[in-house]
């Protein structure tokens, strides 16, 4: 991916570089790794309703680095947690980010969860108990919401391409925000 094709002026072009340097070289991979990012139709039923059952779209507002609540509290945009534009490219560069933001935090999730496991294999369940709360703060929620967020987006895209040459791209972004 060129400069351009990256997500614009949010300050992470450097995470977007090293991704896709990760990842480029190693085609094999690209394939298991965008089916794991897709959501699976259990998470697009009903509009993404798992996630409201478990609570994400509040997590989304109270998110520390980019939660609606936050962001209006503060009063700043946050360009790397929101939709930039009213285009369809800015969708995709969201859904972008929401991938490279899920992938940052999947290894930090991995090896939390296998210390949780561990301590608790150990008898130290107060510990593992801790792990396995800072985990579900710290990790878990954020990519649940990054998974909400890409089943919110794919949906927008998947109506914008049964709706091209009726409406112009940029109300079907607007009126899906």
């Amino acid at each position: 991916m060129s400069d351009d094709q990256y997500p614009p002026d949010d300050g992470w072009t450097w995470l977007y570089r090293a991704y896709d340097r990760l990842i480029a070289p190693h085609d094999w991979l690209r394939r298991p790794l965008c089916a794991y990012l897709d959501p699976k139709p259990f998470e697009k039923a009903e509009s993404g309703k798992i996630y409201r059952l478990l609570g994400v779209d509040r997590f989304g507002k109270i998110i520390p680095t980019g939660g609606v609540a936050i962001r209006r509290l503060m009063g700043v945009r946050m360009a790397p947690y929101t939709l930039t534009g009213t285009s369809l490219r800015a969708a995709r560069h969201f859904r972008y980010r929401t991938c490279v933001f899920e992938m940052a935090h999947l290894p930090f999730f991995l090896t939390l969860l296998a210390l949780s496991i561990y301590r608790w294999a150990q008898g130290d369940y107060r510990m593992a108990l801790e792990d396995a709360a800072i985990n579900l703060v710290v990790n878990l929620y954020p990519i649940l919401h990054h998974r909400h967020t890409r089943v919110r987006i794919d949906s927008l895209l998947a109506r914008s391409r049964r709706l091209a040459g009726r409406t112009p791209p940029s109300q079907l972004v607007r009126s899906s925000a």
